[in-house]
């Protein structure tokens, strides 16, 4: 049981992940006191296509609440605001009462999308006079434009016309439950900017892209600030969750901004590393990070008038576990890390290209595949684990010089999330980005600092973000040691990931 002692009235945060719902309780000394974790699966029927449960997020968030009660009793009566950060570019189908359209959604990943039903060539498409160039130049939408809910409504109404004509919403995930909470519909800047609809000039939906996507205005839920209220704990909802109800819930935010908010994002040129199951560089700017060769992908901030904007590796976290259940399944992930200091820098000439779910635009696609390059019959799995770890740090180090060249930022960089807890990986990165790496205790929970800071700001305890860098008071460094022993390495990377990139099929959903 968490003693809460005399603490001051905290906020219940939530962040809806990809793999589960993460719960936590926060005073406003930006201290952490419990957290929790509910996962839900995700479903794949067909290449391409990756589906969840709305109703499993609902469960999700009702039983992780109800763990955090178990745990910190005294917090019920203590909760004085509730925030949401949220995985994006939700497509949520709801009828005209709001009801769900369909029981599954599909989730980021999802490239069901029909960008040839909504842009054209260079001149646009037929219904509009936008390309999909322009149309990232508008909205900086980096990732493929098949995975945004823009283009995912023209394969709804293609797939299914018959739900598609009981469709009168498409929600995101985060906003989703924040109507399950209160019975309110809307969405905030930063998950707005993943819809595909967003223009980042006018911080609104584009008339013109709408009706290039023969969407009404009113498709997506109205655009309020992160800290806004938008209504109270119902009473079914708080049975569902075990509080009282009339707590206020806030707008929150899209996940890469919370996470950002969370992760000292929240200062010009701020710069930040997610390592998880995908990984990314993110820079915080008053401006959004446009190139329209490397493709960084822009969400507007939880904090008005700023922008996050980010280049990434879709398959980091999740190469090293295929790796791992390929060549040791039931061992502790620690262990397989700690194999490839049993090899040399370079991997005994053995590169690993992290593309396995397929690449941002700047790796060649959502069709480019990974591989191991350079296999030799003196190869051993120490040499593969440490080609995986090196090329999951050659890509993100390709990430971040862009990033820092395109935003201008000389920023000390933190590194965040479970793949900063490897003393070995961590002393990779830093040899391989040549740069001190920052590590903070926040760790894994800087979405649901992000949220709590929403909430917090939105009741007035707090009266700026940046007070959310105070959890972040003790910061460990790991500076490079060996930095000139990968330069072979780098280019045969290089090599490698031209050479794969290459072979990307040219169908965008390969069996």
């Amino acid at each position: 049981m968490t003693d809460l002692g005399t603490s001051p009235d905290l906020v219940l945060a939530y962040d809806l992940g990809t793999g589960g719902c993460k719960a936590s309780l926060w005073t406003p000394a930006a201290t952490m006191l419990a957290e929790t974790v509910v996962p839900y699966p995700t479903t794949h029927p067909a290449p391409g296509r990756n589906e969840q449960r709305p109703a499993d997020w609902w469960d999700a968030v009702a039983a992780s609440t109800r763990r955090l009660l178990e745990r910190a009793p005294d917090a019920r009566d203590r909760i004085s605001g509730i925030a949401l950060s949220g995985q994006s570019l939700g497509a949520v189908q709801l009828d005209e009462r709001s009801e769900l359209v369909s029981p599954t959604t599909p989730i980021w990943s999802d490239t069901r999308g029909r960008p040839d039903a909504v842009f054209g060539g260079a001149s646009g498409s037929a219904r509009g006079n936008v390309s999909e160039a322009e149309w990232y130049r508008r909205t900086g939408n980096g990732f493929g434009a098949a995975l945004y809910p823009l283009t995912k409504a023209a394969a709804f109404r293609a797939d299914d016309p018959d739900a598609w004509a009981r469709t009168r919403h498409l929600v995101g995930s985060k906003d989703w439950i924040n109507l399950r909470l209160t019975g309110e519909l809307a969405t905030d800047p930063s998950m707005a900017s993943g819809s595909g609809a967003y223009d980042l000039a006018t911080g609104g939906y584009d008339d013109e892209l709408l009706a290039a996507a023969e969407l009404p205005r009113d498709v997506f839920p109205r655009i309020v600030p992160s800290s806004e209220r938008v209504g109270a704990l119902t009473r079914e909802a708080a049975a569902a969750l075990g509080l009282p109800s009339g707590i206020p819930v806030f707008a929150g935010a899209v996940d890469n901004a919370a996470m950002a908010l969370g992760s000292r994002g929240t200062a010009e040129g701020r710069i930040y590393a997610a390592l998880g199951s995908s990984s990314w560089i993110t820079v915080t700017s008053a401006r959004p990070v446009i190139d329209e060769n490397a493709r960084p992908y822009v969400f507007a901030h939880a904090i008005p008038g700023m922008f996050v904007s980010a280049l990434s590796t879709f398959s980091s976290g999740t190469s090293l576990e295929w790796l791992h259940a390929t060549l040791a399944p039931g061992t502790a992930t620690a262990a397989i890390i700690d194999l490839a200091a049993d090899s040399a820098p370079g991997a005994r000439g053995v590169s690993f290209v992290p593309t396995l779910a397929g690449g941002t635009p700047l790796e060649g696609g959502s069709g480019a595949r990974g591989g191991f390059t350079g296999l030799h019959l003196g190869a051993g799995p120490a040499d593969l684990v440490r080609a995986c770890l090196e090329g999951i740090a050659f890509s993100l180090d390709r990430s971040l010089a862009l990033m820092r060249e395109l935003s201008g930022s000389h920023e000390p960089l933190l590194i965040t999330g479970g793949g900063s807890r490897s003393p070995l990986w961590n002393g990779i990165y830093a040899d391989i980005l040549r740069s001190p790496l920052q590590r903070s205790a926040v760790d894994q929970q800087a979405a649901t600092l992000g949220a709590a800071t929403i909430a917090l700001v939105g009741l007035g305890i707090w009266d700026d973000y940046a007070r959310a860098d105070a959890a972040h008071a003790r910061l460990d460094e790991i500076v490079p040691t060996a930095p000139g022993s990968y330069a072979r390495a780098r280019e045969r990377f290089d090599a490698a990931a031209s050479a794969l990139a290459s072979l990307t099929p040219t169908q965008e959903n390969p069996t």
